[in-house]
């Protein structure tokens, strides 16, 4: 099976591995001191993203998920690789808003306030028509995939810093090219992962002014363990390495990418051919945004 057709990409050179220019270790994309919260961060690229963030220095790398033996192992395996950042987990489902309201409040009391925030726990019910997929899977998908991530940022945000104040609050949203491409099968978490993609567009436009980063992403098409439960084989397509998607949420939060805030971008396209159509971007509002093409 051929990768699918996305169409035109934004860039010519079109990335599946890790390359120099989002390289973590450089002293440009350092994250040094920062606390930033994964959730999902225990597994597939929630994991690849904790991961290459540490090497970037990051002080506290804070996982939340639903599953408590596999979340603690893997803040052990991260601990052990990287023993100068704290790694800390939680225990938590995101469509639980009390429960969420509570764990950052010990966040706050207990680690540090958050500097980023990567939205990658995500709920796909199976490949269906959107007809026949069961109502209880439509709801679960809507509530993890858009009212639980709306409770993260809201509890994120509580604190909104004013440009100039030294401090800066970055979402990283890990939405998916099946929020705007045709993707047969896959019609209710398309629509989930628009909506809230949409929702952080508003969401942009009403802190103007104000020291908060968005970004929603791609991530690329990547081989996880939540792909093979979907009965997907490995030898489908050809897979984007997992470490592209952790690298380049690295440089997306990076100073170097914040002509990008408000904007939909794939990992996939070249970090360095994107900075060259940044007069492009700032002349255009709507472009790599979600609309109606009209022309």
């Amino acid at each position: 099976m051929p990768r699918p057709n996305f169409g035109i990409p934004f860039t010519q050179t079109f990335r599946s591995e890790p390359y120099a220019a989002i390289d973590p270790t450089q002293l440009s994309l350092s994250a040094a001191g920062k606390t930033i919260l994964i959730t999902a961060g225990h597994t597939g690229i929630g994991f690849a993203i904790a991961k290459n963030f540490a090497i970037a220095g990051v002080a506290n790398v804070i996982l939340l998920a639903r599953r408590a033996e596999v979340l603690e192992q893997a803040a052990k395996n991260l601990s052990t690789a990287h023993p100068k950042t704290k790694f800390h987990h939680f225990t938590a489902s995101v469509d639980d808003a009390l429960q969420i309201k509570e764990i950052f409040s010990k966040i706050k009391s207990r680690i540090s306030d958050i500097d980023i925030l990567v939205t990658s726990a995500a709920y796909f019910a199976g490949m269906s028509d959107v007809l026949t997929l069961p109502s209880e899977q439509l709801r679960e998908t809507f509530e993890t995939n858009v009212f639980g991530n709306i409770n993260l940022v809201k509890e994120f945000l509580v604190d909104i810093p004013e440009v100039g104040s030294g401090k800066e609050k970055i979402i990283l949203d890990i939405s998916s090219a099946a929020a705007h491409v045709d993707s047969p099968k896959f019609g209710t978490y398309s629509v989930s992962k628009i909506a809230f993609s949409r929702w952080l567009e508003h969401l942009h436009r009403d802190l103007k002014g104000k020291a908060v980063r968005i970004h929603s992403y791609h991530p690329g098409a990547v081989f996880t363990e939540a792909t093979k439960s979907f009965g997907i084989k490995e030898d489908a397509m050809p897979w984007d390495d997992v470490q592209l998607s952790g690298q380049f949420s690295v440089w997306l939060a990076s100073k170097e990418a914040a002509f990008l805030d408000g904007r939909f971008v794939w990992a996939n396209w070249d970090a360095m051919e994107l900075k060259e159509q940044q007069a492009k971007l700032e002349n255009d509002p709507h472009l790599l945004t979600l609309g109606l093409i009209s022309n």
